[in-house]
């Protein structure tokens, strides 16, 4: 990252986090650094790790889902980032979390989430189908003579990473839109993740042949993790990820986004334009920088859903499964 002064603009102080201090000779090395000054633990832990590694590339498999993060080596895959972090480090969370919960806590058959949804023309929510697939596959639905059998689970054991391929039947996300993106805090939450997404797994359930007439799931219990992938990947033009020094990072400015300076003053201080590019440039030159999977321990809440199947159920079930 260049620190030869050019013209420079303003960024607001409601735009910044950490101290003013004149930053020179700063690399996308010492970004760490600055976040430990920052307090940003997390953020400062998993930047460390993509630069310790070897220059590796997440497979386009991997990033999307369709492959199992078993397949990866374990020195891609982070696997201990602590749920409850979200709370602790950031105060924009718990809302988003504590709606989601609420949403779940007592559902019966309606919730676009996991059951029913009020359309005639997609009565079941993706939710629910990648759930049935997921009994499906456990041998716990029948989908050639609609119906399930008697069984009962408990995967509140199990991590996040095994929970993937199990029981977990939907998804949050957090930092995704330009909203987002333009106003969330700089906190440790956005240092170490940005965008990510909270996947909801049953962690306690059961099925049932017949109740009320009909195949039923109900589940006891549910689990929230965090899933996200660490990497520098661009979609059309580089991403902007803050202007850094020593001390600290600013958010770039609405014009920022379109003039992308490569530095910005601040009363006494540099900070220097960092980019998805800067971190590719840096792989490509020094041969380091692994992509990796990040996954966080599994938050158990308590819930009440129960959903019962009709054959029209089943039948949707079937001609939407290959899809979901």
């Amino acid at each position: 990252m260049t620190t030869t002064p050019v013209a420079s603009t303003l960024s607001p102080a409601s735009q910044t986090a950490g101290t003013e201090t004149t930053a020179e000779n700063f690399k996308i090395t010492d970004i760490p650094a600055a976040m430990d000054t920052l307090g940003w633990a997390q953020g400062a832990r998993l930047m460390r790790k993509w630069f310790s590694g070897a220059a590796y590339e997440l497979p386009t498999d991997i990033k999307e889902g369709s492959s199992s993060p078993n397949t990866l080596d374990p020195e891609n895959l982070l696997t201990d980032l602590p749920f409850d972090w979200l709370f602790t480090s950031s105060t924009r969370m718990r809302d988003d979390i504590d709606e989601l919960v609420a949403g779940l806590s007592n559902v019966t058959e309606f919730n676009n989430i996991v059951g029913h949804v009020k359309a005639p023309l997609d009565q079941l929510s993706r939710g629910l189908i990648l759930l049935m697939t997921r009994l499906q596959r456990i041998g716990h639905l029948e989908p050639n003579t609609n119906s399930l059998r008697n069984a009962e689970e408990d995967f509140s054991s199990l991590s996040a990473v095994q929970l993937e391929e199990t029981s977990q039947f939907n998804l949050i996300r957090i930092g995704a839109s330009v909203w987002e993106k333009a106003t969330d805090e700089l906190d440790d939450v956005y240092g170490a993740l940005g965008s990510f997404a909270i996947k909801i797994a049953a962690t306690k359930l059961r099925t049932i042949s017949d109740h009320l007439g009909y195949p039923a799931i109900q589940i006891y219990e549910i689990g929230l993790y965090i899933r996200d992938t660490y990497d520098f990947l661009n979609f059309g033009s580089d991403q902007l990820l803050g202007y850094w020094n020593h001390s600290g990072v600013i958010r770039p400015g609405p014009i920022d986004y379109y003039t992308s300076p490569e530095f910005i003053d601040k009363g006494e201080s540099r900070y220097f334009k960092t980019s998805n590019k800067s971190f590719n440039d840096y792989r490509q030159k020094h041969n380091l920088g692994s992509d990796f999977l990040v996954f966080s321990t599994v938050k158990h809440y308590p819930v009440s859903i129960m959903i019962h199947l009709s054959a029209n159920d089943f039948n949707e079930f079937k001609a939407r499964a290959s899809s979901i």
